[in-house]
């Protein structure tokens, strides 16, 4: 990496983010941790790593296209290096060229591919060098919640996990049949007494008139359904409170 020279480089602000008391940024390094160079600093932020300042920047940037509407590249960077201390069509024409659009074609600071280019770009201007490694600079961008689509996950799925999950699809509708008759086992317990009690009475009733005994079972059934209704209702209740 590049020795650090110049002022955004030593204070880890690449873009020269100005102090706000009404910006309380993550990142900003206490005046414990500065360096003696550092705690001279009167006018810019001073980050404790360049991915917190790259962080600051691409939020700063998103913030002023979604609150203040500014949608090209002229709009962001004239608000970013007011021409009263800057070179701004200068600066404008660098950071276009780097996005590879027009300076007043429409962007979306909420797109990587647009976004990335763009810091890279204010970065070199404001410092005349971009020292940063493609980590460093995909860092402070995930920071800023601009995700490159193409990285890999933070957080690897594991292979016996990716394996199961092939088995599973392969397996289609024995697992499917499965899981259900796993699910099905409680409901199947919950009605198996009233079906016991209804052979009961069937054997009981043997010797009685055919209407009489179809009266009792009509009745035994009619009991035994309010009764798996309320066993129905009653594991409802605990799922929700468990929940």
């Amino acid at each position: 990496m590049t020795t650090k020279t110049t002022r955004g480089i030593r204070n880890n602000n690449p873009g020269n983010i100005e102090r706000n008391s009404a910006n309380k940024w993550q990142g900003r390094m206490s005046r414990e941790q500065m360096t003696e160079e550092q705690r001279k600093e009167t006018r810019f932020e001073v980050f404790s790593a360049p991915a917190w300042g790259i962080r600051a920047m691409a939020l700063l940037l998103i913030n002023y296209q979604d609150k203040h509407g500014c949608s090209n590249v002229r709009q962001l960077i004239d608000r970013w290096a007011p021409p009263s201390e800057n070179n701004t069509d200068a600066y404008v024409s660098a950071v276009a060229g780097a996005v590879g659009v027009a300076p007043t074609q429409f962007i979306n600071t909420h797109e990587y591919r647009r976004m990335r280019p763009m810091v890279e770009a204010i970065i070199r201007h404001e410092n005349g060098q971009q020292p940063y490694s493609s980590d460093v600079i995909e860092e402070g961008l995930r920071l800023a919640g601009v995700v490159n689509p193409g990285a890999k996950p933070l957080v690897a799925v594991p292979a016996s996990v990716t394996t199961a999950a092939a088995t599973a699809a392969a397996a289609g509708g024995t697992m499917a049949a499965v899981e259900a008759a796993q699910q099905l086992q409680p409901v199947i317990q919950g009605v198996l007494p009233a079906i016991q009690q209804v052979n009961a009475v069937a054997q009981a009733t043997t010797g009685m008139p055919s209407w009489l005994r179809l009266a009792i079972a009509i009745g035994v059934m009619a009991l035994a359904g309010a009764s798996i209704f309320t066993w129905w209702r009653l594991r409802r209740a605990r799922k929700a409170v468990s929940a």
